[in-house]
């Protein structure tokens, strides 16, 4: 398995790049993972040092985590310490989750747009700008699914394709930091 480091802004040391690369190893080890790609970044904002990891572990599965300090090693062990937090309370789940998906994991195309914002001043037009246009997956999970995809993920939201009655759903964060759930309809009815 490889993982990347990286830093923006700022240059990271062959010390801690191995630091890193020795920490995501042992958490592989630890929870018997096989990540498909892992990356480790660091960015400098000012004096605070920002530490990034992001682990793909297949079938649409990404675990993240990050961690603000003014210390690099600092920030790499508590965002490490977050990241293991998010893997124990999902334990159980990801094990299940990747081996009852495998034979009829479903997901379905879209597009997903970054949309200039308003506050721009000079912006005359009526409609706004947009930035970039991806293609993108929305996967079909059930509710809990989605609600883990969220907690690993640190997404504000998640829109999926709930298998319970096969219509678009969303969950996402509330500003109390409870979970909320859009459901077009109960059960598929209207």
């Amino acid at each position: 398995m490889q993982t990347q480091v990286t830093g923006k802004k700022i240059e990271v040391s062959a010390a801690l790049r191995k630091q890193a690369e020795d920490k995501v190893q042992d958490v592989c080890k630890k929870y018997e993972l096989s990540p498909l790609e892992t990356s480790v970044t660091f960015s400098r904002n000012g004096p605070m040092v920002r530490c990034d990891v992001e682990m793909h572990l297949g079938r649409g599965v990404f675990v993240r985590a990050y961690y603000d300090t003014d210390e690099a090693y600092v920030c790499l062990e508590q965002a490490m310490e977050t990241f293991e937090k998010r893997l124990r309370r999902y334990k159980k789940k990801l094990i299940d989750h990747t081996k009852k998906r495998d034979v009829d994991y479903k997901k379905a195309a879209g597009y997903q747009y970054v949309i200039h914002s308003e506050t721009d001043k000079e912006s005359t037009e009526d409609h706004p700008l947009i930035i970039a246009e991806t293609k993108t997956d929305i996967p079909s999970l059930t509710v809990s699914e989605a609600v883990m995809h969220l907690d690993l993920s640190d997404s504000q939201a998640v829109l999926f394709n709930n298998v319970a009655h096969d219509q678009l759903n969303v969950v996402y964060r509330r500003e109390d930091g409870n979970i909320g759930w859009i459901s077009p309809s109960q059960n598929g009815k209207s």
